[in-house]
């Protein structure tokens, strides 16, 4: 009896060992393969930003081949931390772009701060005093509780387009980046032009692409993802992205401690890619709503 117990000990630790040893090797070869695939992957974002940022001529990357150009935003900050690239670009490459802000972003009472933060990190950017509107209705106040009527943007906008004679607006999608209603209550209210045939016919849309929270922290980590996805792409070298930082860095009123963190990490501040919408794809997207 004695060595029957004896012998069962032993076998039940031999079968622990073998087991924790195969364990073992399992995680071994798990974290070697995904070192692998981690190393791969750096060596691709290193190969596309070597090809596509470096060798390439500025006026064939990702051009929308834009002469006269609205960037539509919510709130004043929103043209460093979204559309930085897209503005920087398209100001390099000769375009006449302006800018529309719906609000003077009071949210905290520092609306006339903020206002002069507008003007001073477009500088920054390359965008011209002149070609900056700023809207200050009381039925458009910053506030992510806020439904902004889409009509009365919807207006503006109109008004906007038809006198700067516009060939090409780009604005929000629906997702708005960061999920604010402000911000999607732009992209509504461009889908309620095309609704309602308010659209100019030679304006061409574009909407800055929404991506989940993995990407949207990745940085220039998001390089080839970005061009497998979209063929509609701004991109900055690193030079380059320093100045959207810097003009970011304007707005001292929103520099909180996160503020830092999204500068730090966010791929917006290196990569815009959009996506041209039609009344077909609003239709498409209101349904999806519905």
């Amino acid at each position: 009896m004695l060595l029957s117990s004896q012998h069962d000990l032993e076998y039940l630790y031999s079968f622990y060992l073998k087991f924790v040893a195969e364990t073992l090797l399992y995680f071994r070869n798990f974290a070697f393969y995904i070192s692998l695939w981690i190393v791969g992957y750096l060596l691709v974002c290193c190969l596309v930003y070597r090809r596509y940022a470096r060798r390439l001529p500025t006026r064939t990357r990702g051009s929308l081949r834009a002469k006269r150009v609205l960037i539509v935003i919510a709130h004043p900050d929103d043209e460093c931390m979204f559309f930085g690239p897209t503005i920087f670009r398209l100001c390099e490459q000769g375009a006449d772009v302006y800018l529309l802000c719906l609000s003077n972003g009071n949210y905290e009472g520092k609306g006339n701060i903020r206002r002069l933060e507008l003007w001073s990190a477009c500088e920054e950017l390359g965008l011209p005093d002149r070609n900056i509107c700023l809207i200050n209705d009381t039925r458009l106040q910053d506030d992510p509780k806020a439904q902004w009527p889409v009509p009365v943007i919807a207006k503006l906008i109109q008004h906007e387009l038809e006198k700067l004679d516009v060939d090409t607006l780009v604005t929000f999608d629906r997702g708005g980046v960061s999920s604010h209603v402000n911000h999607s209550a732009v992209f509504y209210a461009v889908a309620y032009m095309f609704v309602e045939k308010l659209m100019p016919k030679k304006c061409t849309v574009y909407t800055l692409d929404s991506v989940n929270i993995l990407r949207k922290y990745l940085g220039f980590l998001d390089l080839p993802l970005s061009f497998v996805l979209s063929s509609k792409r701004y991109f900055l070298r690193w030079t380059e992205s320093r100045r959207v930082i810097r003009a970011m860095k304007r707005h001292k009123s929103q520099m909180v401690w996160f503020r830092y963190l999204y500068v730090a990490f966010s791929r917006y501040m290196i990569i815009n890619t959009l996506r041209r919408i039609s009344l077909a794809d609003i239709e498409l997207e209101l349904e999806v709503d519905d």
